[in-house]
């Protein structure tokens, strides 16, 4: 009798393997109870964004307005912190306060980094700047924007009422230090209040704009343009409140040229020179070149410790060692 048990539950178990084996290699298994639990899982992690359309956002930081928003759709993903927007608009505040105006076609915010980033047709507009690009990333820790792609900038200087206009392949911002620095292919205008005042065009690889110091700091490849003058140089420097003082408005430094048009006899001559230095003087209507001066103006060379070149004329004022005079 035991013998015929052991038999049958040997046969069982073999019967069983088989139809096992046989069923992993053809069968088809729903998972049964596990399947839904993976269902919900499932739904837990698709339940970790959130879309909205036509909304208002904000985000505070330390009971302080830190970042507001308007946008069409808007995408938030509770896990990443993360907020995605189409058609964005709104503002951002610096630590003190000062706000920041921008929009673009698309963004994304990190909330985690406090990282705001557009795309397309972004516009920005702080105190005294507007700017528009292709790209821009704000860094509200760092209170930096960094612009790229086509930028275009205008800035208003309120103390001379003037508009300084700046293109650069891209641009950083500092808005609560009023600071900004352009990078690449930089070409720029000053226009000045009074129709009847000069503006002046200039170029360089990088220029560093502080609205405090009322300061421009040019370098590599600089060009000023000035009427009919052009010159060129390694470095140089724009003093924006100066236009009207008795004072240097810009300045270049190293390897400097100059070409001029002036009047002689009825028609306009190419005037050259060469120097270490130069400093415009609106105000004086007149250059000033040091460090080994030449001026080259038709067939004469003039050289001197101190050359000083008058605005529309062809008069050349010399300081050497020992004498002072004029040439014409």
């Amino acid at each position: 009798m035991l013998e015929k048990k052991h038999t049958i539950t040997v046969l069982t178990f073999l019967i069983l393997s088989t139809v096992l084996i046989a069923f992993s290699f053809t069968g088809n298994w729903d998972g049964g109870v596990y399947r839904q639990g993976a269902k919900k899982q499932g739904r837990r992690v698709n339940s970790e964004d959130s879309y909205l359309k036509a909304v208002s956002y904000f985000v505070l930081k330390q009971n302080k307005p830190l970042f507001t928003l308007n946008s069409d759709e808007l995408t938030l993903n509770s896990s990443k912190e993360k907020s995605f927007f189409i058609n964005p608009k709104g503002l951002v505040f610096t630590e003190n306060g000062q706000k920041v105006n921008y929009e673009g076609l698309s963004g994304v915010f990190d909330q985690k980094s406090e990282v705001l980033t557009l795309e397309r047709n972004v516009l920005l507009t702080t105190k005294d700047t507007e700017a528009v690009s292709n790209k821009m990333v704000y860094e509200a820790k760092n209170d930096r924007v960094h612009l790229t792609g086509e930028v275009k900038t205008k800035t208003f200087h309120a103390v001379e009422g003037d508009w300084i206009y700046i293109d650069s392949d891209e641009a950083y911002f500092w808005p609560q230090s009023r600071r900004s620095k352009y990078l690449g292919q930089v070409k720029g205008l000053i226009k000045r209040k009074r129709v009847y005042e000069d503006s002046m065009n200039f170029e360089s690889n990088e220029l560093y704009l502080d609205m405090n110091t009322h300061k421009a700091d040019l370098t590599h490849d600089v060009l000023v343009k000035k009427q009919n003058l052009t010159a060129t140089s390694r470095r140089g420097e724009i003093f924006l409140e100066n236009y009207n003082k008795k004072l240097k408005y810009f300045a270049l430094y190293d390897d400097v040229k100059v070409i001029e048009k002036v009047m002689l006899d009825g028609k306009f001559i190419r005037r050259k020179a060469f120097s270490e230095k130069l400093e415009g003087l609106p105000s004086e209507e007149k250059i000033i070149l040091t460090g080994y001066p030449k001026v080259y103006q038709l067939s004469d060379v003039i050289k001197g410790n101190r050359i000083v070149l008058r605005e529309n004329t062809e008069v050349v004022e010399v300081d050497d060692a020992n004498s002072k005079f004029k040439v014409e």
